[in-house]
Order: structure tokens, then sequence, then C-alpha cells
């Protein structure tokens, strides 16, 4: 209900009263977290496919019963008093027996593990890159329709910006890519000025990326509390959901069919597999990431029984999986001139992509630290401003090779967490996997069927809600 949500100026207050890293900030800074936390709203665009999902900028979902309690903002949403039920006290999240409970509970839960013994397995690590770029794929073709490009744009928009963040470090296991957050603000641009003004407005998007990373602005990511970030997941989880769903709403008859049992095939080895390959004695074999095998399954068998269900090249058109050198990308020389009548159109959207493009990357790399401590595991050393800086390397790199940028990708960097992904190796091979897919193994790839990457997404989709959470804020506040 809306009377037990509080407004963002007066969590900011709260945040800023209650939160160390925020009190050192200023007395007027309160409305401008407000404004980013109104900003983190349309993050839920991130994994939306074209579809009449993909126009909704508000993150309504993700208003649930979870932001009714905070670690750092302990008040009552009804009452305004600092004290809470004395239920709502406990954490929301319990670690699992026998799975680091020292650690604390994890923001999403999972069975799905790193390697044995908790070292970062490098091979394991470029197995899991793989999966999360052929996941990827369907969704960078997607946005780059969104905003009237070519699919290859979006493809290497993510490849450029997810290398070249991955390489300048900052937080091992992120992914980086074209996102919906970037797309859904350009796309009037585009169909107003055209794409001729896409390389300038993401070069003004880089610099003030560049500007939070020098000024060293990523540590006030802290003031998103744990409950504010749980109801931020249960939107993603749920948006993600209804994207992937909503593939399967257009089919009827045997198509349907034939796509519905693909993806629950797919899910069930993905769910189902590293309970079989966990007591192996074979390295190798546990270090087998499940989607990827899910992936390989469900083609095959569509291959072998003449499914009749879309495939990548299908939806995307020949020409994206022609392969060979014809497909790199090159650099932009037909960019507006760098004017200030250009700045005046670029910048209002330049504004509006790189507050939102911050505060999803920042927010993708607290989600992969708490999964990580929630796995009983130490998370690997991160640092939120060199982050940014290869943030913004990374769009200023794509803009000039025609891109468009993007930003840190929550749902991909859970998957790829849930594969087992924990290094910088992940992240790179992330993006020199999409790259040699579409140059190399174009054929092959363009044989898989959308509706086993869709299987694959919807585990991640249901592994993102956080149910318990939830259930236990919801308890509290009942009871209180």
């Amino acid at each position: 209900p809306a009377e037990f949500a509080p407004s963002p100026l007066f969590l900011a207050r709260k945040m800023r009263t209650s939160t160390p890293a925020a009190n050192r900030l200023p007395s007027l800074a309160a409305p401008s977290i407000a404004v980013l936390l109104l900003a983190a709203m349309p993050c839920s665009n991130a994994f939306l496919a074209p579809g009449p999902f993909a126009s909704h900028h508000g993150l309504h979902l993700g208003a649930t019963a979870a932001t009714l309690r905070g670690a750092s903002v302990p008040f009552s949403p009804v009452l305004g008093s600092p004290q809470l039920p004395p239920a709502a006290a406990a954490p929301l999240t319990r670690p699992r027996p026998g799975r680091g409970a020292a650690a604390g509970g994890g923001i999403v839960q999972t069975r799905m593990s790193a390697s044995a013994g908790g070292r970062i397995s490098k091979r394991k690590d470029a197995l899991c890159g793989l999966v999360v770029a052929l996941a990827s794929i369907p969704l960078s073709i997607a946005f780059a329709n969104i905003a009237g490009l070519n699919p290859l744009v979006g493809i290497w928009s993510s490849v450029v910006l997810g290398l070249i963040s991955a390489l300048y470090g900052g937080r091992p296991g992120l992914i980086s890519g074209s996102a919906g957050v970037v797309v859904v603000p350009l796309a009037p641009l585009i169909a107003a000025h055209g794409a001729a003004y896409v390389a300038p407005c993401m070069l003004l998007v880089a610099c003030i990326e560049a500007l939070f990373s020098v000024l060293k602005l990523g540590r006030y990511v802290d003031i998103v509390s744990d409950s504010v970030l749980k109801g931020f997941l249960n939107g993603l989880g749920c948006l993600l959901l209804l994207s992937q769903t909503s593939l399967f709403t257009a089919l009827c008859g045997t198509p349907l069919y034939h796509a519905v049992g693909v993806a629950a095939f797919t899910g069930a080895i993905v769910k189902l597999l590293p309970k079989a390959t966990s007591s192996s004695p074979s390295p190798l074999v546990r270090d087998l990431p499940s989607p990827l095998i899910g992936v390989a399954a469900a083609t095959l068998v569509t291959r072998l029984l003449s499914l009749q269900v879309q495939t990548l090249s299908g939806a995307a058109g020949a020409g994206t999986f022609a392969g060979g050198l014809s497909v790199l990308p090159h650099l932009t020389l037909g960019m507006a001139p760098l004017s200030l009548s250009t700045l005046r159109v670029v910048a209002p959207v330049a504004l509006s992509i790189a507050m939102i493009s911050i505060l999803e990357t920042l927010l993708a790399g607290k989600v992969i630290e708490d999964f990580v401590s929630g796995e009983g595991e130490s998370p690997a050393p991160s640092d939120n401003d060199r982050m940014l800086g290869g943030l913004s390397l990374g769009t200023a790199a794509s803009a000039l090779m025609g891109g468009f940028g993007g930003c840190g990708l929550i749902p991909q960097t859970l998957l790829n967490a849930q594969s087992g992904g924990r290094g910088i190796v992940s992240s790179a091979s992330y993006a020199l996997s999409m790259a040699l897919c579409v140059v190399v193994a174009a054929p092959l790839i363009g044989s898989i069927p959308i509706a086993s990457l869709a299987g694959v997404m919807i585990t991640v989709a249901l592994s993102t809600i956080q149910f318990r959470p939830t259930m236990h804020a919801v308890k509290a506040v009942a009871g209180g």
C-alpha cells in the first residue's frame, strides 16, 4: 500500500543520520540522495526485451515489504518511530548450514557455488564467461533494436565495454555491457536527431562517469541499505521473469509446447546438474557450469528432434551471424560535430544515462559482493571508484567504435556468480566469448534456441527474488 512507502526524501534524510558514510555528507545532500533513489527505478529496464514491458520506467514491483526494514534506516513506516518490532530486529537473510555461517546471509540464495576449497578456478571462470556471453547475445540484439540500430551495434557495445571494464579492474566477477537503462533514454534522441548524436552523447556520459571516479564518489553506495537492495532485487527479478515469459505469449499450438519444453528442459539441467557433479572427484567435471551444459543439450535435442523453436539467427537476421571479419566494428567517423549546439541537444540525455548507469554499476558490484559473502567465501578486493573509471573508459571506447556503451549488469552478474564465476577472468571471458561467437562460431551460435536461453534466465530471475527475506519482513510488520 502507498501509505507504507516512505518518500525518497524521507529515506535520504534517515540514511544521512543513521549511516556512517552518509554522515560526512553536507546537510543539503538529502535532496540529491533522494534524486539518486528515484533514478534507481528505471534500472529495472536493464534486462527487458522488446515488447510491452520495454517502455516501463518505474520499479514499482521493487517497493515490496522488504523495504520496510533496513539495517541502516531503523524507522517504522507507519508511525515514523525510530524503533522496529523485536521480530524485525533479526537479520532478514540466514546463512545456510555448512555454507559459511560466519559470513552472514547472502542476497541471493542458490545452490550453485564456486570451485572446491573456495579458490578461484580460471578454467571455470572462462567457462562461466561463455555462459554469460550466450545469454547476453539476444539481449544485446534486443537493446540495439530498441534504439533503432543494427543488431551488431548492441553486441559490440557489450564486447568493448565488457572487456575494458574487466581489464581496468575494480570489481572481479562484474559483468558490464549494453543495457536498457542506456537505450531507453537514447532511443528518442536517435529518433529526433539521428544516430550521429549517439557518439557525442556517450562521450559526455563517459566524462561524467570519469568525474565521479576522480572525486571518489563510489563509496557512497553504502548509503543504499540492505533492505532497499532487496526491494530492488525483488522488482528486478519480477520484471526479468516477465520479460522472459513474454517470449512465449506470442506463440500457440505446437511451437508453444516445444518452446516451453525446451525452456523447462534447460532449467531442469541448470538446477539439477550441480547436485550430480558436486561430488565428482574430477575438477573438470565440477568446473563445468550447468547453464552451459543445459544450453548445449537443449540445442542438440532441438536439432535431433527438429523442434519448431526460434533460434538466435532467426530472431536477429542472417547478417548478424554471417561471421568473418566483415562483422568487426570500426572507428566512428560520421558523428555530429562537437559543438555547443550539439552539447545542448545531448546534455540532458547524457546526464540521465550517466546517473542511472553509475548507480546500477555500483549496485551490481554490491550484489556480487553480498552474494559471495553469502556463499561463505571472502569477497575479492574491490574499488568502486576504479570500477567507475573502467566504466568511463569502456563507454568512451564503445562510443568511438560506433556503440552506445552500457553499464554494470545485475542479472548477468548474478548469472556469472551463480554459475561459479568469481574473478576478472570470467568478466574478460564474457566479452571475448561474445566476440568469438559472432566472428568465428557464428553459424553454431546462431542455431541456439532462444527458449533455452530463456530457461536459463528464468532460473536466474527466481533466484533473484528475495522470497525468504520478504516473508520475514511482512511477518515482522504484520506482527508489529
